[in-house]
């Protein structure tokens, strides 16, 4: 009996005992300190390998094992009250209380004896251990996918890191080189446009040279359906020049333009919708002659 109850640490640790069950096995692991210990090591590895880890495949000789279990597992003697039980006088016994149930297949002596042969019967003590070391090859597993998941994630940060690094870096070069050509324009204008609602705006500019460039200072923070706008003005009305990002409009980044600037006469910026507009919807709080 206290092999059966031994063997049922297994079930308890999952929570798959019942009450009654429980309660016998609790009572025995009281008195035996071995398979105490051994019963909370099986708990928590449910435990961890329950957070851990995903779906495993059942080993491979779990369904010999199963059915040498089932062969070795005395069976329920068969109900015999009926049968006992006589009959009262005159009265016949009907079919259908001779059997209840229909008759069970007799499967054939040659398929139990290859069941038997494919089978292999272990110890419980040979049992135990196979056990115990398909758990641990199991958390073994599991740890080391979890750090080659762990590892693919640093590299893919590093890498991730290294690209928005090297993409800074080439926008840093493009701005250096964009000022130093407005710069020595013959034709180049800086000033500081001041900003209606606040802060400011400073403006480097070449019409021969096609580049414009933009630094914004303090202009107020918009709510997030609303944007900075810029336009270029001439003859023939404002053109959309695009919108001043979150970075440009609170001075982290500049705002680049490059192309023909024939025929502009002014600047402006405008408070637009966030997805931008085709026409100034508002009174400009930058408007400036080039």
């Amino acid at each position: 009996m206290s092999d059966h109850k031994h063997s049922m640490t297994g079930a308890w640790a999952l929570n798959a005992l019942e009450e009654t069950e429980r309660a016998e096995l609790e009572a025995y692991l009281g008195e035996n300190p071995e398979a105490a210990e051994e019963a909370r090591s099986l708990s928590e590895t449910a435990a961890h390998l329950a957070v851990a880890a995903g779906e495993q495949a059942p080993p491979p000789r779990a369904k010999q094992n199963i059915m040498v279990a089932i062969r070795q597992t005395r069976q329920l003697p068969p109900q015999e009250a009926a049968e006992s039980a006589p009959a009262a006088p005159g009265v016949a016994a009907s079919p259908a209380a001779e059997s209840t149930s229909p008759a069970q297949p007799v499967p054939a002596p040659e398929t139990v004896a290859e069941e038997e042969a494919e089978a292999e019967v272990v110890s419980l003590a040979d049992y135990r251990r196979k056990q115990h070391t398909m758990r641990l090859l199991s958390a073994a597993a599991t740890v080391l996918l979890l750090s080659t998941g762990v590892l693919t994630g640093v590299v893919m940060v590093q890498q991730n890191e290294l690209d928005s690094t090297q993409a800074q870096l080439a926008e840093s070069l493009h701005y250096q080189e964009m000022a130093g050509q407005i710069l020595t324009a013959s034709d180049a204008k800086i000033a500081n446009l001041p900003s209606a609602e606040g802060g400011e705006v400073h403006l480097s500019y070449s019409a021969a040279e096609g580049k414009m460039i933009l630094s914004a200072s303090a202009l107020p923070e918009l709510p997030e359906d609303r944007a900075y706008e810029l336009w270029l003005i001439s003859d023939e009305g404002a053109a959309p020049a695009g919108m001043l990002s979150a970075a440009q409009a609170a001075g982290r980044e500049p705002k680049m333009l490059e192309g023909s600037m024939e025929g502009v006469t002014h600047i402006g910026i405008t408070v637009e919708p966030a997805t931008g507009s085709e026409q100034p919807t508002t009174d400009p709080i930058v408007l400036s002659e080039l």
